[in-house]
């Protein structure tokens, strides 16, 4: 049986198995669990020696769309990264919306929203399209308000799209009726600013700006040449194998014909020329690529999304010079401003959950203790 001919081996299957074989008892989860290392590792093993014993194949597969890094001017890095938490009680949810800009190491420019929302369905989904909207328009402000520099968005500007679209599609469909639910006040101005202001529309047109998605889990080209590794790997891993210290890959459309990406969720009564706008984000879209670059021997491939203005050698070469110049510290296999505007956004939870015992002690000397922990109590018992 050739590789092309055998069936995907993810390596979660050992696993599932291991777990199924299990004893019961009170021991059985861990024994388990410790029974499933091997397993795991030999599964991990196999896709390694497969990585290993394909790797000339996949390069000359490949070669055509590998080259030499351009050198050019390294500028100053501007990232832009958000995130969002919540901290549940038993009648209400506090929720926090955080957005963070940071230029080389200093952090230049901030947002924050904070509200007490009634048990809502899809919070998390919510909340994720919003996290989006509150980043993609402090991104927009730090544009205007400089007028050099490289600008790196957390994350890939195509899960961005399907984020800002599923808040898009629920806030349609709760103010089909007649009375919206009221908490959606507190969110509405952010979304008609957004768009009455051409936020997105000015980041996609923008030639300053790349996206670095660290989670990158797209796995085009390794169901196209290594179909037996699907499932197991993803493209940047794939192109961190084939890839030279130095090297990049061409650079390819980041939206595919087979990927529909229209904003299908919003309609605003507010913007008479709300379609030009939604057509406008659409062609930007289309004008996005993606490649992968690897700069050094120590680290891994990096997945870079950039605007056609950027793909020319000369533009290329300040892009990769400034997105290798900002990996700083070999431990971090990020740009230093990225890693500093991500740690910085994950403080939110403690903040909102400092926020919530606040308000608990607050109302305490007004109302009943009961009724107060009735209310904003824990809905659950809290982790140790």
């Amino acid at each position: 049986m050739t590789l092309e001919q055998r069936a995907p081996e993810p390596a979660f299957r050992a696993v599932e198995v291991a777990l199924a074989h299990a004893d019961y008892g009170t021991a059985a989860l861990p024994a388990a669990v410790l029974g499933a290392i091997a397993d795991c590792a030999e599964a991990c093993r196999g896709t390694l020696r497969e990585l290993e014993g394909e790797r000339e194949r996949l390069r000359a597969a490949l070669d055509r769309r590998i080259r030499k890094a351009p050198d050019g001017p390294a500028r100053r890095l501007c990232a832009v990264d958000g995130a969002h938490a919540t901290v549940p009680a038993a009648g209400a949810t506090f929720a926090a919306i955080a957005a963070a800009a940071v230029e080389d190491a200093a952090l230049t420019d901030q947002d924050v929203l904070v509200r007490l929302l009634p048990p809502v369905e899809e919070l998390e989904t919510i909340l994720g399209g919003l996290r989006s909207v509150l980043e993609l328009r402090l991104l927009a402000r730090r544009i205007r308000s400089t007028s050099s520099g490289l600008f790196v968005l957390d994350g890939s500007f195509y899960s961005m799209l399907l984020e800002v679209n599923r808040l898009l599609v629920r806030f349609a469909q709760d103010h089909r009726a007649d009375h919206p639910p009221a908490w959606w006040q507190g969110f509405r101005p952010l979304i008609e600013a957004f768009f009455r202001d051409e936020d997105w529309r000015l980041v996609l047109e923008c030639r300053r700006v790349v996206a670095h998605p660290k989670s990158a889990t797209a796995a085009d080209d390794v169901l196209e040449l290594a179909p037996h590794l699907s499932g197991t790997i993803t493209d940047r891993t794939l192109w961190t194998s084939v890839l030279n210290p130095g090297e990049y890959s061409l650079p390819v459309h980041l939206i595919r014909k087979d990927r529909p990406h229209l904003l299908t969720g919003y309609r605003s009564p507010a913007l008479d020329d709300f379609r030009e706008r939604r057509a406008a984000i659409e062609r930007g879209y289309g004008q996005l690529y993606v490649l992968y670059y690897r700069p050094d021997a120590s680290g891994p491939a990096y997945r870079l999304e950039l605007p056609a203005a950027l793909i020319a050698r000369e533009p290329l070469g300040a892009v990769l010079a400034t997105f290798r110049s900002a990996l700083r510290v070999s431990s971090i296999q990020e740009p230093l401003p990225q890693f500093l505007a991500d740690a910085i956004c994950r403080q939110l939870g403690h903040a909102l959950a400092a926020t919530a015992e606040g308000a608990r002690t607050t109302l305490q000397g007004e109302f009943d203790l009961a009724l107060v922990q009735r209310y904003l109590g824990p809905y659950r018992t809290p982790r140790a």
